[in-house]
């Protein structure tokens, strides 16, 4: 008996905190001490430190709720993909490491950041200064053993209305207070954002118009511009990969389709790192002239989008398998989440600790 007890204690300790949290709600009725135990705010803050694996893609077309499609669905999920959970219908703009930040669609263009696994979420206060429709996000969230109270930023990139101007306006949970930054962008051929971005290494990213990308170093309020690869476009994506930005851009070479991955070079340039010839077997004949690359970049894993099918390609067994068919076109947005526990009500964690 005190050999299981002990076994289970080091399964708690060492293994929970780095299952999924669909799995982790699974294991709450194991027993009524798991479930205690896994209902935490001090594990959750534990799981999100140690959890860091891409769980699937949050989908959204314009003017519709949001969905979820997983790549494992046994293992990952949440129990409201739709984010009926918030006061109001929201566009989700950036993710980050397992939260969400949404804007309001009634009018008044509210923040909020959530996590969709606990539901729970913080309304962020009005900004001080206009974000128009041309301004892009990117949402900062890095889990930390002393991050307690997941205190996370928000980088909003403003362009000025025909003007080559960008200003930088911040978010911070931790004044709860917005700053306009005094470094401004300025650049002669003009500055339009393709979508909104992400943060990698404390630099935040996102694409130009212009074939180039926007950096901005939050920490030395500093930003750079680089340009990508010639080649690129709506087929490539600027994303994550070994913990490094890279862009993943496919393309057709006679009748094989070919992967490459640039990789970036100081912020100078991206150049080409790796050419992989993708082997679709039987979906092979379904691409036709599209193949567009998600922003999923793994050690073994490439996830795609063509014709309302996600395909996922298995680098090291070169086979291509099916994820989901879907009910939506190519203008939508697919964004990368991790599905974490990690807690929002900084109070409660905080009487938790020092109860």
């Amino acid at each position: 008996m005190k050999e299981e007890r002990h076994i289970e204690a080091i399964t708690k300790e060492h293994s929970l905190p780095f299952l999924p949290a669909k799995s982790l709600c699974r294991f709450k009725t194991v027993s009524k001490g798991w479930n205690q135990y896994i209902s935490t705010p001090i594990f959750s803050h534990r799981q999100a430190n140690c959890f860091w694996s891409i769980s699937g893609f949050f989908c959204q077309l314009p003017g519709d709720n949001p969905c979820f499609i997983s790549h494992n669905s046994p293992a990952y999920g949440i129990p409201s993909p739709s984010l009926s959970f918030l006061p109001e219908a929201v566009t989700i703009r950036a993710v980050c490491n397992g939260l969400l930040c949404c804007q309001g669609q009634n009018g008044n263009d509210s923040y909020f950041i959530c996590n969709p696994v606990n539901k729970q979420y913080e309304v962020l206060p009005k900004p001080t200064f206009y974000h128009g429709p041309e301004s892009v996000v990117a949402l900062v969230f890095e889990p930390e053993i002393f991050n307690f109270a997941a205190n996370f930023e928000l980088v909003c990139a403003i362009p000025l209305i025909d003007q080559p101007f960008v200003f930088f306006h911040i978010y911070s949970s931790r004044s709860r207070t917005w700053r306009i930054v005094d470094t401004i962008c300025y650049e002669l051929d003009g500055l339009k954002m393709c979508a909104d971005g992400f943060s990698l290494k404390g630099i935040r990213y996102w694409e130009i118009v212009s074939a180039a990308v926007l950096a901005f170093d939050l920490k030395n309020e500093e930003y750079g511009i680089f340009p990508l690869p010639s080649n690129s476009g709506p087929q490539g994506v600027l994303t994550e990969m070994h913990g490094e930005l890279c862009y993943i851009l496919p393309h057709k070479q006679e009748n094989q389709w070919i992967i490459d991955i640039y990789g970036d070079v100081i912020h100078v340039s991206m150049s080409l790192k790796h050419r992989i010839s993708c082997h679709l077997g039987d979906f092979h004949h379904d691409t036709g002239g599209l193949l567009r690359a998600l922003p999923y970049g793994s050690d073994d894993l490439l996830i795609f989008y063509n014709d309302r099918r996600l395909i996922a390609y298995h680098l090291k067994e070169q086979k291509a398998t099916s994820i989901s068919m879907l009910r939506t076109d190519g203008f939508a947005r697919f964004l990368p989440y991790v599905n974490s526990l990690v807690p929002l009500n900084r109070q409660l964690l905080l009487t938790e600790m020092f109860s």
